[in-house]
Parts: C-alpha cells; structure tokens; sequence
C-alpha cells in the first residue's frame, strides 16, 4: 500500500467518524421525543387534589386531609406511582377495595376518622411501612395483619381496640406499635409485651376493665 493510499484511508476513517459524531446528535433528540423531559420533585407533597389530578403519573405524595369525604374518591386510582397518601381528619367510615392496587404506597395515614375496622385491602399493600388509623373507631387488629411484612410503624392510638392476635408476632421489622388511649387492661397489656418483645409499645394506664365470662 503506497503512502498515497494510507492517507486516503486515514481521510476516509476521519470523514466517517465526523458523520457518525453527527448522526448521533441527530438522533438523540428524537429517542426522547415522546418522553417527558421535564424532572419532578418525588419528595414534594401535593395539596391540591385537582391539580394533582392533571399530572397523576407525577405525584408520590399525597396530603388530602379536610376534605370532608365521606368515602374515598374514585379518582384516587388513578395516582399509580404513590409512596405516601395522608386522608386525616375526613369522615370515612370504610375503604373500597381497590386501595389494595397502590402496589408502592409506603405510608398510609387515615388518622380522625370514622373506621370501625382495619379494612382487608389495606392488607394487599405489600410495600406499607408506616401505618397511622389513630383516633378513630377501630375495634381489633385483624388475624392476618402479618400480611403487612414490611410495616415498621403501626399507630392505633385513641381507638377502642380489644383484640390482638398472635400474629402481631410475626410483624418481623415492626419497631413502633402505639395503643395509647385504647383502653387496655393489664392482661391485654401484658399480652402484647409478649408478643411484641423489644419494640417501642405505647401504653395509656391500664384501665379497671371487668369484662363478662
């Protein structure tokens, strides 16, 4: 090969370089064309529930407290990618079942409400780990509560609760289970000491309970 040849190849190999640099600056824009470009905030808390209704794919935090609801939105479903979702101080008195589909969720505060139970599709979110129900009307844990095997933080507090089962036990990373004003007795309170050796428990006094055979 005479040199003549060498610097052809050389200029050819440059030349081809040069165009491929450019297709692929060509090309970048385009792979993201029907993408959203813009970033969102995962750590902001949304407020305004029909502005956050524009965007749902967007939103991970969701405070809808003092909505005076009675029952859950339907419209809630469609925030697929929520971490947090607070419902204080409403007056919902149950759950619909597809509150389970919130595959993410990882807090759950529906504290100062009407629940009487601690719903079955709560149960389904497999991701939960701080659960807030306080000041409500909730009678008893439910016996599959260790469905619940991420939760880390469960808040009963100002309830009326009076069963706890064993499975409360197998909650394996719970590290804060809050009864306070529930009125336990000292067996009841004795009781989930047992159960729940190590954690951080919160207890009112016992109360003079007397209960019937």
């Amino acid at each position: 090969m005479t040199r003549v040849d060498l610097k052809m190849n050389r200029l050819l190999l440059r030349t081809l370089g040069i165009a491929f640099g450019v297709l692929l600056c060509c090309l970048s824009p385009m792979k993201g064309a029907g993408q959203s470009n813009i970033p969102w905030d995962t750590a902001k808390v949304w407020t305004d529930y029909e502005a956050a209704l524009q965007r749902p794919e967007r939103v991970w935090r969701l405070d809808l407290s003092k909505q005076k609801w009675k029952a859950v939105d339907i419209r809630l479903r469609r925030f697929r990618q929520l971490r947090e979702i607070v419902l204080d101080k409403n007056k919902i008195d149950s759950l619909p079942p597809w509150m389970a589909e919130f595959e993410h969720l990882e807090r759950l505060s529906i504290r100062s409400n009407k629940l009487t139970q601690i719903s079955e599709s709560l149960l389904g979110l497999s991701n939960l780990r701080e659960l807030d129900l306080s000041d409500n009307e909730i009678e008893g844990i439910p016996e599959d509560i260790d469905a619940l095997t991420k939760l880390e933080r469960l808040l009963l507090w100002s309830n009326v609760i009076g069963h706890f089962p064993p499975s409360l036990s197998q909650l394996e990373f719970l590290k804060e289970l809050d009864l306070l004003n529930n009125e336990m007795s000292v067996d009841e309170q004795i009781w989930v000491r047992e159960l729940l050796p190590g954690r951080r428990l919160s207890f009112s006094p016992p109360c003079q309970c007397q209960f019937d055979d």
